[in-house]
């Protein structure tokens, strides 16, 4: 039997992506997190553990590292005592939707800037746990943020996705609503904002580390459908560039020279043209020393629920500007839907009554454009969402 070779373990944006990677100005980053409390959620994910690592690099006062997962945060903490000895990270077991915990947690350590990047991201699997997603991706959301406001944390960015435009699944409609949702929830000074962008390659279950092991495996590696296109960056990129944003929003908060209204800010990250998944898979086989459809098969199966077969990184009524980064676009106005507070009212309920008709006509009413995807409906008729 013919031994395949594993794929290499670091691919280089540039050569899988045909791009070259991008980079931050590190001047304003530094001023900015030095000697400050800096507060990550969902520390113990992909982007957030790079984002510790990361602020770790400019001298932060200290790290707070909130994950509900025990595992990834002591593996997290060992790294960053080997890496960054002088940094002091205190990992925090906690669930964002846990308000009480969160106020022990924001009341301790009082954190002058917070990342929020506890979500949950997989589309295909929140079609089916509609509540979870709702329960984590919205309400989970305004407990950070409510937190933050209450122990005057001036600096606030959450983590977002091109899902979140016109978006088709629950994933997409939950993260557009917590970014509608920031522009009601600002502190009386700084500025809570939002940063989208795509795909994050090598990132946990993503496109790549599935390709990776179906390779690993002798395939075949499985594309949904040959006309897939996506947004892509590397976990170093999108880190960098996240805190890149922070570093802007922070400064034109304090200045008077900003196009418009900081409070509805939406960052979206530059992320090159999207990039065809099947061109993906075929580069990523040939990295492997392979040959696509020769010794490794790509098989086509279908869109999964709540898919789409492009992304967008902004909607049809946003107005992208330019900002002091190359690579780093901001929509200016971002006016949330009326009756906001009666649709949350209304999901709370469904979430509470794990109604799933109600749980979606409220994402409707609140998410201008949502389209529920099939499975989402035959959930709701079948009644085993969640």
């Amino acid at each position: 039997m013919a031994v395949i070779p594993s794929p290499p373990r670091h691919i280089s944006v540039e050569k899988l992506l045909g791009r070259a990677s991008v980079d931050i100005d590190p001047s304003p980053v530094s001023a900015h997190l030095r000697g400050q409390v800096v507060l990550v959620t969902g520390a113990g994910g992909s982007i957030g553990a790079e984002l510790c690592r990361q602020i770790a690099q400019f001298r932060p006062a200290a790290i707070v590292a909130i994950d509900i997962a025990e595992s990834p945060l002591f593996h997290l903490e060992l790294e960053i005592a080997r890496s960054f000895p002088a940094v002091s990270l205190h990992p925090e077991i906690g669930n964002i939707r846990d308000r009480r915990r969160l106020e022990e947690i924001f009341e301790r350590h009082r954190p002058a800037i917070v990342f929020h990047a506890a979500a949950y991201k997989h589309v295909p699997l929140m079609e089916s746990h509609i509540f979870e997603a709702v329960e984590n991706n919205v309400f989970g959301t305004i407990n950070v943020a409510e937190a933050g406001r209450r122990h005057r944390a001036s600096s606030f960015v959450m983590i977002s996705s091109d899902k979140a435009v016109r978006p088709s699944s629950v994933v997409g409609a939950t993260k557009r609503l917590a970014e509608l949702l920031l522009g009601t929830l600002q502190p009386a000074r700084g500025a809570y904002v939002s940063v989208r962008f795509g795909n994050v390659l090598g990132s946990s279950g993503s496109v790549l580390t599935v390709f990776q092991d179906q390779i690993a495996h002798g395939g075949p590696v499985t594309v949904t459908h040959p006309e897939m296109r996506r947004y892509f960056m590397s976990i170093r990129e999108a880190g960098q560039l996240v805190l890149q944003a922070s570093a802007m929003a922070a400064y034109t908060e304090d200045t008077t020279d900003h196009p418009a209204d900081l409070a509805s800010r939406i960052f979206v990250l530059k992320m090159g043209d999207p990039v065809s998944i099947l061109d993906l898979a075929r580069n990523l086989i040939r990295l492997s020393g392979l040959r696509p459809d020769y010794d490794i098969p790509i098989v086509f199966t279908a869109p999964r629920p709540g898919e789409k077969l492009r992304e967008e990184l902004s909607g049809e009524f946003e107005t992208l500007l330019p900002t002091s980064h190359p690579r780093i676009d901001v929509i200016a106005a971002v006016n949330a839907p009326p009756n906001l507070d009666r649709a949350l009212s209304r999901l709370r309920a469904a979430c509470d009554a794990r109604d799933t008709d109600q749980l979606l006509s409220a994402l409707q009413q609140a998410v201008p454009g949502y389209a529920p995807g099939n499975l989402s409906y035959s959930c709701a008729s079948a009644s085993i969402c969640g």
